[in-house]
């Protein structure tokens, strides 16, 4: 007979396919040195009266010490027959490293201790692995917990899912990194979704570091490099001093950080002489366009860098893949607004550098003296495939062969003609070329097309000299770097000078909205409705205003005028669903939604909400709705709670996360579910695994507590329930929960 314990490691074995299968994930921990922090500050600066940092409502993070400690840190670890990697999710999610198998060596900056300086948004950042940067650089939560899952799939593959929703603005980035069996490709899924009601400003930035040495190569297809800002462009790897920036001990001028200008490649790559390996970035161009590298030298100041991130004095660079040009360039991303892409990495071994790479494999080309070096590792087994070195149009090596991950493909040509270039091509049995290059030759746009030097740009004149179209565009240049109060005086000012000013006008009522503002954004929008009626976004951003008013009447008007149009089709069905939904018509409610999630598919937050009113409704197709909406979205602590699965762990651990479940049915009138979630006893926080300087969610106040009598507990349950249905203020609640306070209103 088995003892419980026993049916319980078998159950989690079987859960997650560990037990014999050849791609397997699972949940452990990793021991790990960690220096100490003190106590955050919990009164960090207001986004709107800073320049430089926008934190509210997170505590800053810069009481570090020099104390370390052994962490045993939860970790997922996801396998194949050729990678293991591990994941950190109370550590922003980074993925720590991958192990190559073959030649024994991580691809990525395995830093042995977690040694914290204060470089991130909130302070405490460490060197190690792949962070995931949105909305911003070094992001809020680079150290703290964020929501994980993992899961075995149906197609043999594994994957573990880590994301967070930030305090900020609402938003929520989720990357899945999925492991497939007989590949040494590790893939990784990005999804970056607003959630909340209004636009805000954001990036993607991955950064990886790769652990480098002096004779490290940085192998991007680039010949032109661009500094921050887009201030000035120079040649590479060359420059006007005849420095070679692309090796690592050349940079002995303080930090590199260049980001690739004219060129439209997908890979980019280090390699290693040291080790005889590499690591290389892959992504499709027109998705994910933007390539940095980024050193902190090896004069002086790099090398105490090393020290002051590492306790073995070990270097790295920083592989970097982005959406915008640079780090100075935000964009808006618009409420229901879903982007998705994958980025792909993979280890190199044995073939001296790197060429070109795509997901079959990647390929090197080098002179040795008079020698031509061809190398390719597979990425996957090829059979019976086409390996050739072509001199011109001739063939100086063919073979037919079966290309393995385990097997470099290596040759030499000696005496090669030094004024020809050769060219690899690799192709399957079906004759269809998997991977070619010839020496040198890239996507790159004309050297005569590219201006080298300082570039540039646009000065916006004083604001006596400002033409309209200067007031507007400054004020968007403000929103954009987050400075959101000096863009609605911007705005304002704008409207002195061109009192008939119609973007100037939509643009200050827009962000009276997203202020909380709504008397000023009213009397702003109103005229502006009444100019173009077509107008989706001035009547949408109207209805919010409405709507935070408490007037819902004139709400429900303006969201059905803004739905008309696809530019606002889903947001507004949404906002009229909720509307309904807390009116009480469910089956209103369920059309609207079932609208918003057909306009956005992708969009998590609607399929919370359709699936939360086709509950109360008593749908009966709930449970495998519930189940889709699970699987499709596996860190949604609202769809848990849907499911009875709820992890009141995790939940605990960030009081925000219990704070957008309820705000979200407190938006659907489900006010029951919503007390629920706040007043319910959650366990203790854990160690390691709670947002630093947050408040055990310990809200449940004395009458509702098992020390109050039954009876007078449903009476006050009543009552409160009452209170939460008729104060129109908490309907705007989950758009307050930057001012840091529970959605809570006592009787």
């Amino acid at each position: 007979m088995r003892t419980l314990k026993q049916i319980a490691v078998v159950l989690t074995i079987v859960s997650v396919g560990v037990l014999h299968a050849q791609v397997h994930v699972w949940q452990g921990t990793l021991t790990l040195p960690t220096y100490e922090e003190g106590l955050p500050d919990p009164n960090p600066p207001f986004d709107q009266f800073t320049t430089n940092r926008f934190n509210y409502p997170y505590p800053l993070r810069n009481n570090l010490k020099s104390r370390r400690v052994d962490h045993a840190w939860r970790a997922v670890f996801l396998e194949n027959e050729y990678l293991k990697c591990s994941v950190l999710p109370d550590i922003g999610g980074h993925l720590y490293t991958c192990w190559d198998k073959i030649s024994g060596k991580p691809m990525f900056y395995a830093n042995p201790s977690i040694k914290k300086a204060a470089i991130a948004y909130r302070g405490a950042w460490a060197a190690f692995g792949i962070e995931f940067n949105f909305p911003v650089s070094h992001n809020w939560v680079t150290m703290s917990p964020v929501n994980f899952a993992f899961a075995q799939h149906a197609d043999g593959s594994v994957s573990a899912t880590v994301g967070n929703i930030d305090r900020v603005y609402g938003m929520e980035w989720t990357v899945e990194l999925i492991l497939r069996p007989k590949s040494t490709v590790l893939e990784q899924r990005v999804t970056l979704a607003n959630r909340s009601d209004v636009r805000h400003r954001f990036y993607w930035w991955t950064n990886a570091g790769v652990q480098a040495w002096d004779d490290s190569r940085i192998e991007y297809p680039m010949r032109f490099a661009a500094t921050h800002g887009f201030t000035e462009v120079h040649t590479w790897p060359v420059d006007d001093d005849g420095v070679d920036y692309s090796i690592l001990g050349n940079h002995k001028k303080g930090p590199v950080s260049m980001f690739a200008h004219g060129s439209r490649e997908n890979f980019m790559g280090i390699w290693n002489p040291h080790t005889n390996t590499g690591t290389v970035h892959f992504a499709s161009y027109d998705e994910l366009p933007a390539k940095k590298i980024w050193s902190w030298g090896v004069d002086a100041d790099g090398l105490d860098w090393r020290k002051a991130l590492s306790d073995n004095k070990s270097a790295y660079l920083e592989v970097q893949a982005g959406l915008f040009r640079n780090q100075e360039t935000y964009a808006f991303l618009e409420p229901r607004q879903v982007i998705r892409f994958s980025e792909y990495w993979m280890p190199v071994r044995d073939i001296g550098g790197i060429s070109r790479a795509n997901l079959a494999g990647v390929a090197s080309l080098k002179r040795e003296g008079s020698t031509l070096v061809a190398g390719f590792n597979a990425n996957q087994p090829i059979v019976q495939a086409s390996a050739a070195i072509l001199h011109g149009k001739e063939r100086a090596i063919h073979e037919q062969i079966t290309l393995t991950p385990e097997h470099t493909w290596l040759r030499k040509i000696p005496n090669a003609d030094s004024q020809a270039k050769y060219t690899i091509e690799i192709k399957d049995s079906h004759g269809t070329t998997l991977l070619r290059q010839t020496e040198g030759e890239y996507d790159w746009t004309p050297a005569s097309e590219v201006k080298v030097g300082p570039q540039p740009s646009y000065q916006f004149p004083s604001s006596e000299k400002r033409s309209y179209d200067d007031w507007v565009e400054f004020g968007k240049n403000e929103e954009l770097n987050g400075r959101l109060l000096n863009a609605l005086d911007t705005y304002e000012e704008a409207l002195t000078k061109f009192p008939n000013g119609f973007v100037a006008q939509k643009s200050a009522g827009r962000l009276a909205t997203a202020l909380l503002r709504f008397e000023e954004a009213k009397e702003l929008l109103e005229p502006i409705q009444s100019r173009d009626t077509t107008d989706a976004e001035t009547a949408y951003y109207l209805g919010l205003a409405y709507e935070g008013l408490g007037d819902d009447g004139h709400a429900r008007t303006a969201f059905e005028a803004a739905e008309r149009l696809p530019s606002f089709q889903s947001a507004a069905h949404l906002h009229l669903g909720e509307l309904l939904a807390r009116a009480g018509n469910l089956h209103g409610a369920l059309k609207d939604l079932s609208d918003a999630q057909h306009a956005a598919p992708d969009d998590e937050r609607v399929l919370e909400e359709l699936t939360a009113v086709k509950a109360a409704s008593g749908d009966p197709d709930i449970g495998s709705l519930r189940e889709r909406a699970t699987s499709r979205f596996p860190l949604s602590q609202f769809l848990a709670k849907e499911n009875g699965k709820a992890d009141l762990v995790q939940l605990a651990n960030d009081p925000y996360r219990v704070l957008n479940v309820a705000a979200e049915y407190m938006r659907l009138g489900l006010y029951g579910k919503a007390l629920t979630v706040l007043t319910r006893n959650y366990p203790k926080q854990v160690p390691d695994q709670t947002e630093p300087g947050s408040l055990a969610p310990r809200i449940t106040p004395w009458w509702l507590t098992s020390e109050a009598t039954a009876e007078r507990n449903s009476v006050i349950r009543h009552r409160l329930i009452t209170k939460l249905h008729r104060d129109s203020r908490l309907r705007m609640c989950s758009r307050i929960q930057r001012m840091n306070l529970w959605c809570f209103v006592q009787p």
